[in-house]
């Protein structure tokens, strides 16, 4: 009699041939070695220089010696990954923690600097005495003895939250368009990427300035001169990911970090979609059901799922988190009204259909006609204690929001889209299937912002020397103040959401466990993640009681069933994300441009002039 197969066993040989597809489509798909294509940029970029020979031979010996060891290092990155997979606890890497950036759905994000000596520097740094000694100079925290190190934001994400959800799709694009975007200039830059058995880590350059989000938290209102020129900024972010066929789906104020000069980067592509197959989860979970239904193996799931089947199925179909499913924050949901929403919150103060739940907002966007207003009287802002007047705003500025907020006929767009919006006004059968068909079968088009720029409202704008221009904000911090002045105190974060942190404790909270009184973060509309409100007492802030909350419910029958979910979440665990470790090569196309630049201003200022 044939051994029956496990659970197990789909589980892993799911995992195995996920892998195998993934890797290998990667490399027929780009059919050549990664390592060659950096050579070639590099190549192609010196000859753009027009540098002299000798130099030209200078650099790539430079780059085959960062080449080889940046190969060394990835190495070494991987087999610590394959290690920490069967290792309970936390570990990350090379790196020791400062401080809590922030919190959400998804885990925590950290303050990390690489550690003096890895080899016999294991444990974690608490780090907050020296990090409000600490001082910033670009992008590297100087201590006491003088030696700089190089300091990054590290988001921590929780496996088991991500698996519960279904979101090893979301998890994969997020990482491989970052990837992606190793030479983008609007694209926060990713500097490695690994995971240990509890959760993923992606280590970020840090953006001293924090995000816009607290930026327009500190000024109340923008003058318009200045929103034109971050809405300008925000722009060339959407359209650099449009380039690469990305779509973000998540675009918003806190989406987009500051810079130590002031320009703005796009962040957080964990909705960020590109049609591909490796990137939508149900493609994962055919590998898995597939497997069950060819082994005849049949998984129960909990006591809702017999009723639940037919609802479900009607909801897996290939497309539907395409075209079906609205993903991303209530009050800027839809790709084509992000922008035009920002731009009024830098203007009014506040989104245009904020309401206090989500399903109200959604309702206030569905009539935005009835409640799209633009108030004509004069504007007050506070950024500290005075209230400034500012000036209304100006008719072009109104037109530029109506049109971005329309409806398909007058819509600020490019004319590709508005194309595909006529096909999807036809009532016949096949309106979607033609939409399909586009000429270059992508999600978005290269250039799209065409119609955008040239509006009235951006007349002043030079969009190709926008990188050059000097910011109306640029950070700036002092001797002796911390390198995290723009972002919430971290006692504050700790004790506003201290129970999401199971990433960082040895021993974290249960899993029932929630404050009462729970409120949103990030999603200023109600939903997402939870945070407790507190009451001020005369000691200060109260931490108001714990109450229990009922678990939620996976995503995944495999998952919720209590015969073999917790053993399928283990294996998950180990081998969901095969093949996420990634490295940032150290000579990259930004730093042989750095570097050229250096090497100028250092001659011309060691040149002697001569006296006539």
């Amino acid at each position: 009699m044939l051994a029956r197969p496990s659970v197990a066993t789909v589980e892993n040989a799911a995992a195995a041939k996920v892998f195998f597809e993934s890797h290998f489509n990667t490399i027929l798909a780009t059919k050549t070695s990664p390592r060659s294509m950096r050579r070639r940029n590099i190549e192609r970029k010196l000859f753009a220089m027009a540098l002299p020979n000798e130099e030209r031979y200078q650099v790539m010996q430079e780059w085959f010696v960062a080449e080889s060891n940046h190969l060394r290092q990835t190495r070494a990155l991987k087999s610590k990954s394959l290690v920490r997979q069967t290792t309970k606890g936390v570990h990350i890497s090379n790196y020791e923690i400062v401080r809590v950036l922030g919190k959400g759905s998804f885990g925590v994000v950290r303050l990390v600097r690489e550690k003096s000596n890895p080899s016999t520097n294991s444990g974690h740094s608490t780090g907050s005495s020296s990090e409000k000694a600490a001082y910033v100079d670009g992008l590297h925290e100087k201590e006491g003895s003088g030696v700089a190190k190089q300091v990054f934001a590290m988001k921590v994400i929780r496996k088991s939250d991500m698996l519960r959800n279904s979101q090893e799709g979301h998890l994969r694009a997020e990482r491989d368009f970052l990837v992606a975007s190793e030479n983008s200039k609007w694209v926060v830059p990713l500097i490695a990427s690994f995971q240990d058995n509890n959760n993923l880590y992606l280590v970020m350059e840090y953006m001293v300035g924090g995000d816009f989000l607290g930026l327009l938290l500190r000024e109340d209102l923008l003058d318009e001169s200045v929103a034109r020129w971050y809405i300008a900024e925000m722009i060339l972010c959407i359209e650099e990911a449009h380039k690469m066929n990305w779509i973000h789906r998540d675009v918003k104020p806190d989406n987009f970090l500051i810079t130590s000069s002031g320009h703005l980067k796009i962040s957080d592509f964990g909705l960020a979609f590109d049609g591909h197959w490796t990137h939508s989860q149900t493609y994962y979970n055919e590998q898995r059901y597939t497997l069950l239904r060819d082994l005849d193996l049949e998984v129960q799931g909990d006591t809702q799922d017999c009723q639940e089947e037919k609802a479900r199925q009607e909801h897996r179909k290939t497309f539907d988190l395409i075209h079906g499913r609205a993903v991303g924050t209530s009050q800027y949901m839809a790709p084509e009204w992000s922008i035009g929403i920002i731009l009024y919150e830098c203007l009014y103060g506040c989104t245009p259909f904020f309401c206090e739940n989500r399903q109200a907002t959604k309702a206030r966007i569905l009539e935005h006609k009835r409640w799209l207003r633009f108030p004509p009287e004069q504007r007050y802002a506070r950024p500290n204690i005075d209230r400034v007047l500012l000036d209304p705003v100006t008719r072009p500025a109104i037109d530029l929001m109506m049109r971005l907020l329309d409806e398909r006929v007058d819509r600020l767009s490019s004319k590709r889209y508005r194309e595909n919006d006529w096909v999807l006004r036809d009532r016949s059968p096949c309106p979607r299937r033609v939409r399909n068909l586009n000429i270059t079968g992508h999600m978005v088009f290269a250039n799209d912002a065409e119609d955008i720029k040239s509006h009235p409202f951006f007349r002043t704008i030079q969009w190709q020397n926008l990188h050059l221009t000097r910011p109306p904000f640029v950070p700036r911090v002092q001797g002796g103040q911390s390198i995290t002045k723009y972002f919430d105190d971290e006692a504050e974060i700790m004790s506003a959401s201290d129970h999401l942190d199971s990433s960082s404790y040895d021993h974290a909270p249960a899993d029932d466990e929630v404050p009462a009184g729970a409120q949103k973060i990030g999603d200023r509309d109600g939903g997402g993640d939870t945070m407790p409100q507190q009451e001020p007492t005369a000691q200060g802030v109260k931490r108001v009681q714990r109450r229990k909350k009922e678990k939620k419910r996976p995503r995944d029958k495999l998952l919720r069933d209590p015969q073999v979910g917790r053993t399928v979440l283990e294996l998950r665990k180990k081998g969901a994300f095969v093949g996420y470790t990634y490295r940032r090569p150290r000579f990259s196309l930004p730093d042989l441009e750095d570097k050229m630049a250096s090497r100028a201003s250092l001659a011309k200022s060691n040149m002697v002039p001569v006296c006539a």
